[in-house]
């Protein structure tokens, strides 16, 4: 059940009576062209989860969602293909299953309005110690993640491929635009979230319908954009280019071989699934060619995965080598490649992982974040992502369509972080 609660605020209510739990997200939605803007949206989620002009700290926050029978509340930082979406993230029990809580859905919507709409603010800026506090969190997660091999590889085969300066960063931003951010900066961007991004308010529970409108009302939007589809701005999409070549050096025992290949099948795309079919035979399995063949047979790779992402139309191949070998792996993951091309693969591997997928997608059944996580991606698209018609579609991937995806993946980027200390144990 979809409908437009104010101007620019679209509301999906999905009615689930399979968990004793109400699940809310509010999304603010914008196409990002900066890639400063990663850091405000992830600075801006985190000082906003941390306090509000109600409820000053975290420990009134906490005391408020015990009040609330136990609610759980967070906030995230996203990038969606071309789009950012800071999400208001709320679950609650089912009023039915508790004594004289009849005004929970109320009371829960009245929270999430003072976490939203009634920061912890002075003369138009954020409190400053809040803002220190979350910046300076933030920036020691984010140089973590950078000192990670496995993580600097990954950002610097992106670097290397990407030309749009957002696409080539972590949805987080960097630790310089971090450093750089002023709380003056912050307020602003938070004000300009508030007037101009589109919101998705997706809710999954046993609710009445008139009820969660009602309690929705609180809500104090005010001067949203009219609502427009993401639809035909979500996939990122790359003209293809002369591959793009990186070596670096440093004092590590095990080196990093990261390649790009792009393939030209975004999430809308009719051969969608038959992609997700391709790259999980070629990389994102147990029982894929990389891993037998690569990892296993051949013991070349201490890890060898790949990954397809659909809103940026690439396939990624992470491998961990020694650093002498890296001709010999490069060769064997290509042959892996060319397998695919020409159908040299069963029909018995091509149905274990068609099993393997669509036991991945009944398992994310049971977890109900998984389910709104799937429904606001499935809005932006505006496509059918439910467990039935994913499975079906699964099902009817034949290895001709495989074989056809396969043939249109172009080789792109290569970076190799090479280590001068080999052993295997980094």
């Amino acid at each position: 059940m979809k409908f437009e609660l104010f101007p620019g605020v679209q509301v999906n209510f999905i009615k689930n009576q399979q968990f004793k739990s109400v699940q809310m997200m509010i999304s603010f939605i914008k196409k990002i062209t900066d890639k400063k803007e990663l850091a405000k949206r992830t600075l801006l989620a985190s000082v906003l989860e941390a306090s509000s002009a109600k409820y000053p700290n975290q420990h009134a926050i906490t005391l408020k969602l015990a009040e609330l029978y136990g609610a759980t509340f967070g906030t995230t930082a996203e990038v969606e293909g071309n789009l950012s979406l800071l999400n208001f993230v709320y679950s609650f029990v089912e009023p039915k299953y508790l004594d004289n809580a009849t005004d929970l859905l109320e009371n829960s919507v009245a929270f999430l309005n003072q976490i939203i709409f009634h920061p912890k603010m002075q003369h138009q800026l954020f409190d400053e110690n809040v803002f220190e506090r979350q910046k300076a969190n933030l920036m020691t997660y984010i140089k973590g993640i950078q000192d990670n091999k496995q993580s600097e590889a990954l950002l610097k085969i992106q670097e290397l491929y990407f030309e749009n300066e957002v696409q080539k960063h972590t949805p987080y931003g960097s630790a310089v635009d971090f450093e750089q951010v002023t709380n003056g900066e912050l307020s602003k961007a938070y004000q300009e979230m508030l007037q101009t991004d589109q919101v998705q308010i997706t809710v999954m529970g046993d609710l009445k319908l008139n009820e969660l409108k009602q309690a929705l009302q609180q809500l104090e939007f005010n001067g949203q954009n009219l609502t427009q589809s993401f639809a035909t701005q979500l996939c990122y999409h790359q003209s293809e280019t002369a591959v793009r070549r990186q070596e670096l050096i440093e004092p590590i025992q095990q080196s990093k071989l990261d390649l790009i290949y792009q393939l030209p099948i975004d999430a809308q795309d009719d051969d969608f699934f038959a992609a997700v079919v391709f790259n999980a035979l070629l990389g994102g399995s147990a029982q894929s060619k990389l891993f037998k063949n690569v990892r296993e047979k051949a013991s070349l790779a201490y890890y060898a995965e790949s990954s397809y992402s659909a809103l940026r139309s690439i396939v990624l191949i992470q491998t961990g080598i020694q650093s002498n070998r890296k001709q010999e792996a490069m060769e064997l993951i290509q042959a892996q490649v060319e397998k695919l091309k020409t159908g040299e693969f069963t029909t018995a591997e091509l149905k274990k992982i068609k099993i393997e997928l669509i036991n991945e997608r009944l398992q994310m059944q049971d977890n109900p974040m998984n389910l709104l996580e799937q429904q606001v991606l499935s809005n932006l698209l505006e496509t059918d992502l439910s467990f039935e018609y994913q499975c079906q579609a699964i099902q009817k991937v034949t290895k001709e369509k495989v074989i056809k995806v396969a043939n249109q993946m172009k080789f792109q980027a290569e970076f190799f972080l090479k280590g001068e200390v080999d052993d295997g144990n980094n």
